[in-house]
């Protein structure tokens, strides 16, 4: 398998049009330190590279899953959708949608994105090898069931991985960002299929970092799920997110260093699912929360 990666694209004007959060803090004992609207206009600014630095960092944790069908010459790559690495404890895992894996039932194996950009690679598993643990009603998901399979990675490929990408450790706690002055933004992560080039031989595939607006967060029974707004119209912008599915959703809050840098803490806080069919913009994105995706933490523990 041989695929090219760009970890991230985006575009300032669309951090315009979504909600930019101050997060302001009294404790005692926090130094004051530059406003957090100067990492506003920073991250606006596409000279300083901010924007780029950030996508690049949560891209690391990021992966595009394409099954493998046939063997030697016969051989035919599929593109299928998005993941997170994540693990709990030593174990890795590829976080991903239940409705991507299923797409691996007459697969002989899965293959998976690395960091190595403009660079033909492949790195592949024997499905077999691949153990799925997840919700029971993860086989009947729907639009509004708990969409989330964990793969679980054996360990030879998963010290592989290790060594080239990053891994979001995941704990039962959401885990709160530092007490500072800060401002935070949400940057949905995933690889639209419609922004690929896929043969039966070679995948050229793009992960992208989409800012997003928060439409509404909201409850049903023990499920959270966040729906998000797109506007297509924007540059970068797809009208189909097809491929986007098990992509993460992050909280990126962002806060000025001591030394005078931008510094961000990084929170993986829902999982792409669905696209809501819409006749007009904006489109329409929903995500499993976080309590949805740590709710199955303590079974793999």
């Amino acid at each position: 398998m041989a695929t090219e990666i760009l970890q991230a694209r985006f575009s300032p004007a669309i951090v315009k049009d979504v909600a930019v959060q101050a997060r302001p803090c009294q404790a005692n004992g926090v130094p004051k330190l530059r406003h957090p609207a100067d990492i506003e206009t920073a991250l606006f600014d596409e000279t300083t590279g901010l924007a780029a630095r950030i996508g690049r960092d949560i891209g690391a944790y990021t992966v595009a899953l394409l099954s493998v069908t046939g063997s030697g010459p016969n051989e035919v790559l599929d593109f299928q959708g998005s993941g997170t690495l994540v693990s709990v404890h030593d174990t890795l895992y590829v976080l991903t949608a239940a409705h991507v894996w299923e797409k691996f039932e007459n697969a002989a194996g899965i293959g998976l994105t690395l960091d190595e950009e403009n660079e033909d690679h492949r790195f592949f598993i024997d499905v077999r090898q691949i153990v799925p643990l997840g919700p029971k009603e993860s086989s009947s998901w729907g639009p509004q069931g708990l969409d989330l399979l964990f793969l679980k990675i054996p360990p030879s490929p998963a010290a592989e991985l290790r060594d080239v990408k990053k891994v979001y450790p995941l704990t039962v706690e959401i885990p709160e960002p530092p007490q500072v002055n800060s401002l935070e933004v949400w940057v949905l992560l995933g690889s639209p299929r419609d922004q690929n080039k896929i043969t039966p031989k070679h995948a050229s595939l793009t992960i992208n970092g989409f800012f997003a607006k928060i439409r509404s967060e909201y409850t049903l029974g023990n499920h959270d799920y966040f729906e998000l707004e797109m506007n297509s119209t924007f540059p970068g912008i797809p009208k189909r997110f097809y491929g986007v599915s098990g992509g993460g959703f992050w909280s990126v809050v962002m806060y000025w260093s001591e030394g005078g840098g931008v510094q961000w803490f990084l929170t993986l806080v829902g999982m792409a699912c669905w696209q809501i069919p819409v006749s007009s913009e904006p489109q329409i994105i929903r995500c499993l929360g976080a309590k949805s995706i740590r709710t199955f933490v303590p079974q793999l523990l």
